[in-house]
Formats: structure tokens, C-alpha cells, sequence
């Protein structure tokens, strides 16, 4: 803001008559353009009947929005430069985004265990059909290692490859890892186990090393030869986000050139489901399995659980142009928050969704105007997406009903930790090529759920800036900003 009496050298006189001065002085004022403190005493300054013939501008400045923009400008920029997936619909990036883009579903029967004494609900689930783990680790220690394990490691090495990262030109101390997850080895590790330990049979001597959350991170740091900082995140189903959102603060803050970043997540046994089950949850949906997860459709009645890993490369801009690097996105803005509420009931207002939205908007210096997709949670609990839809109209205004929103849940089911991380995967790749893809199985318009779900046909859009958001049951919220790069 500026309050300005401006008189040219030239001028002969002022209005009350007196001779100007040839030079003048600048009268200058530090206050927040919020509070109109300062323009008062600049204009002040005109006013003052000494000061005022030799008063050439006067100025109001807000230094906090001086200090912002120079953030803006001098701040290093973290960019996405490598993407690694394994999924239900596919492992590896193109075939994930092929069946992604023509909306096959990865949700089915339940087949890596007999669930036939289980409730119906724990049948359906979306397994990773197509993984070898001897493709990705040596044998002897993909035999040990958890499956959410294996995920991480095979997800790491693909970003890695994508990226055409040398990792021999970059000192290992500024390579850290970041690596969220919810269920870690519970399922496939610490289960089996457990249930040796009540029968009398020996418990595996690997079992304390490859049950907890923060396995996948060591394998991958190990794999990485990386001696920087590593961070396990366990914030649900946020917390694949939260992981590269804590890479993208270390490239930021020159602590790191570059961080492997992701979610995995292999949460399926006859105990989880159950588990799960009893939280009342999952969709009871009695027809196609491939139908049960329908975020935002009226006939939508719970979630269907999912497995799979997600892991990007996030390295300094700068240093991603020297190397000629491939750019999907620039990390443009993030914010985290939590309801403070129920662990299972939802802030069904949507305030907190629409909180978390305008905290990362605000942190990237963009306008809701300015988004071209949202990348939605969309989970199909008939509160949670009633609560998101509700969130996005308030953090968009009138804007939300133009932008596309879709839900990959619909194809990929709930991956917990993973889910985050493999939305950043499919963003960048609606960046790259310009489109979204759809939310399948929506059927019935819902009115509580109104907005452009992007229905069951990916669609071709201009993408230059995408929102993620992430929902923990348990209230946590993540929302993340990508621009495509320039």
C-alpha cells in the first residue's frame, strides 16, 4: 500500500503558495498493509506543515509481505524429477498409468489367503496381482522382508531409474529418505509370527528387524547408499504425503540435494481385514467386487482396502537443471492439520478440509482460481467424501464447481499410507500429458456430493497446477500443491 503526495522538481509552487523545494525526501512508514497505521503516518508526513515542502513520496510498506516475496524469489525450489509405482492396476509407472487413464479397477476377490471364515466384507480387496520381489531384491533378503518392504525397495528403484539419477555424483550424506506408512509388517510379518510364538514353534530371528515401520526406510537407504537424514512417517493415510512433504522442506532448507520420498503400505490378512472390519468401515457392496469402491456416488457405503507403494524422487531444482533432468513438478505449497475430534466420526462441515486447502494454497501463493485439478481423497465412506465435497466448495468458492476432482481410490481402493504418495504419481503424470483421471463406478448422482467427479472417462485437461489432499481417520488432513514445470 502506498500513500503518495508527489510533487515534480519542475512544479513552481504548492497549493498553499510557498516556493517547492528542487529535491525532495522520502517519508516512510514499516506497517502492515492490514493496519492503516502506516499510511496514516506517511500521510502524516505530507501533512506536517514543516515537513511538507520538502516531502517528494511518502510510503507505506509492509515489510512481512517484502520479506514473503523475497522468499518467494530467493527460496530453492524442490522439483519431482523420478517416479516409481506398484500398484494394483499395474506395477511400473506406464502400465499404472494406462490402466489408470482407461479405468480398469484393481479391486477383486480376495486371494493371497482363504477368507472363506471371515465376514463377507473382508473378501474384496485390491491386491497386487503382477510382483515378483525377486525382480527388485536379492533373494535371500526379499525372502525376510516384509512385503510393504518389498513395495518400498522395487518403488525406490524405479524413481531412481526414471530419474537417471548417478547417485555416485551426489555426496551421501545429502541423499535422505522419507517413507510413510500405516501398517508396516504387521500383516505378513508380525502376524505369522505371532501365531508361531502361540504355537511353540521358533519365531524368525528377523522378525524385530522387518516387522517395524521403519524397515522399508533402512532397505531403501541401504539400496541408495544414503547417509543423510531418514524419516519414517506413520500419520494413516496422510502420511505418504506427509513424507514428501518433509522431503521437499530438506531440499528447501539445503539440508538435503535429494530425498527418495513415498508411501507403502501391504496391509492385508485375515486379521487387519477383520480388524478393520470392526471399525465398521469397509463397503458392504454385494455385487461385482470390481463396483464396491464408489467415491462420491449415492450407492457408496464404505471403502475397500488396497495395497501398494508409491516413491518419487525430490531433488533441488537447480541441480535437477544441471543434470538435464526430466522436471514432472515443482513442490509449490503444503499444510497439514487435524480435526482435534472423533478417531472414527468426521468434521462432516468440511471446515477442515477446506482449512487444510487454503493453508497449502497460501503456502504456494496460489489462488483457488489458479488449481486445474484436484486430486481427491475420495475414499467412498459416505461421510468422508460428503465432508471433502463440502470442504472443496468452501475452499473454492464458486471455482469449485468448474474443476475437475476424481478419486483413484475408485480403481487402486484404500492403500492407507501408500494412497498419498500414489496420488502424487498419477498428478505429475496428469501434469505431463494433460489428463485426469476418472472416478469409476459413479453411477447416482449423490446431492450432497455435486461437484465434477470426472465420471468413469478420463478426460483430456490443461493441468498446469493440481491440489492432492490425504484424510486420516483419526482427523488429520495433508493437502499438497504441484505446478507443472516452467
Amino acid at each position: 500500500m502506498v500513500a503518495v503526495r508527489h510533487c515534480c522538481s519542475c512544479s513552481k509552487r504548492a497549493t498553499s503558495g510557498r516556493p517547492r523545494p528542487s529535491k525532495g525526501i522520502l517519508a516512510l512508514a514499516l506497517a502492515p498493509t492490514s493496519a492503516p497505521l502506516g499510511a496514516t503516518r506517511a500521510y502524516a508526513a505530507i501533512r506536517n506543515p514543516i515537513m511538507a515542502p520538502y516531502v517528494y513520496w511518502a510510503i507505506s510498506i509492509d515489510p512481512t509481505a517484502l520479506l514473503r516475496q523475497q522468499y518467494r524469489l530467493m527460496r530453492r525450489r524442490a522439483v519431482i524429477t523420478g517416479l516409481g509405482i506398484v500398484a494394483p492396476i499395474g506395477t511400473g509407472v506406464e502400465k499404472f498409468w494406462r490402466a489408470a487413464c482407461s479405468g480398469h479397477s484393481g479391486i477383486g476377490c480376495v486371494t493371497l489367503f482363504d477368507c472363506s471364515k471371515l465376514a463377507p466384507e473382508c473378501g474384496i480387496a485390491a491386491e497386487v496381482s503382477d510382483f515378483v520381489a525377486e525382480h527388485w531384491m536379492p533373494g535371500r533378503i526379499s525372502k525376510r522382508a516384509g512385503r510393504f518392504t518389498q513395495f518400498a525397495v522395487a518403488s525406490a528403484k524405479m524413481a531412481l531409474a526414471d530419474g537417471r539419477l548417478d547417485l555416485g555424483q551426489i555426496r551421501a550424506d545429502r541423499i535422505h529418505i522419507s517413507i510413510g506408512t500405516a501398517m508396516n509388517g504387521l500383516a505378513d510379518v508380525a502376524e505369522p509370527n505371532y501365531l508361531a510364538f502361540l504355537e511353540g514353534a521358533p519365531v524368525s530371528q528377523w522378525c524385530a528387524l522387518e516387522y517395524p515401520a521403519h524397515s522399508a526406510t533402512n532397505h531403501i537407504a541401504t539400496l541408495a547408499g544414503a547417509h543423510g537424514s531418514t524419516n519414517t512417517v506413520a500419520t494413516a493415510c496422510a502420511a505418504g504425503l506427509d513424507a514428501i512433504a518433509w522431503a521437499a522442506e530438506q531440499v528447501e532448507r539445503d539440508a538435503a540435494t535429494l530425498v527418495l520420498a513415498g508411501g507403502t503400505e501391504s496391509p492385508l490378512s485375515p486379521y487387519t481385514l477383520t480388524a478393520i472390519h470392526s471399525a465398521g468401515v469397509l463397503s458392504k457392496w454385494s455385487g461385482a467386487p470390481a463396483r464396491a469402491s464408489r467415491p462420491f456416488d449415492k450407492l457408496r457405503d464404505g471403502l475397500v482396502v488396497g495395497e501398494g507403494a508409491a516413491v518419487i524422487v525430490v531433488e533441488e531444482e537447480e541441480h535437477a537443471r544441471a543434470r538435464a533432468a526430466r522436471i514432472y513438478a515443482s513442490i509449490l505449497g503444503f499444510a497439514s492439520l487435524s480435526e482435534g475430534g472423533h478417531l472414527r466420526r468426521v468434521d462432516e462441515t468440511g471446515n477442515s478440509d477446506a482449512r487444510v486447502m487454503i493453508r497449502a494454497l497460501k503456502q504456494a501463493d496460489r489462488s483457488p482460481q489458479d488449481i486445474d485439478y484436484v486430486s481427491a481423497h475420495g475414499n467412498s465412506m459416505v461421510d468422508y467424501d460428503a465432508a471433502e465435497t463440502a470442504g472443496i466448495k468452501k475452499a473454492f468458492g464458486s471455482h469449485a464447481w468448474s474443476i475437475p476432482v476424481s478419486s483413484i481410490k475408485s480403481m487402486l481402493g484404500q492403500a492407507f499410507a501408500a494412497s498419498g504418495a500414489m496420488q502424487v504419481v498419477a498428478a505429475c503424470l496428469s501434469l505431463r500429458d494433460g489428463i485426469v483421471p476418472p472416478t469409476i463406478n459413479y453411477d447416482v448422482r449423490d446431492p450432497a456430493c455435486d461437484l465434477d467427479y470426472v465420471p468413469n472417462v478420463a478426460r483430456h485437461v490443461r493441468v498446469r497446477t493440481a491440489l492432492v489432499h490425504a484424510h486420516s481417520m483419526g482427523g488429520s488432513h495433508s493437502a499438497l500443491v504441484l505446478g507443472r514445470p516452467t
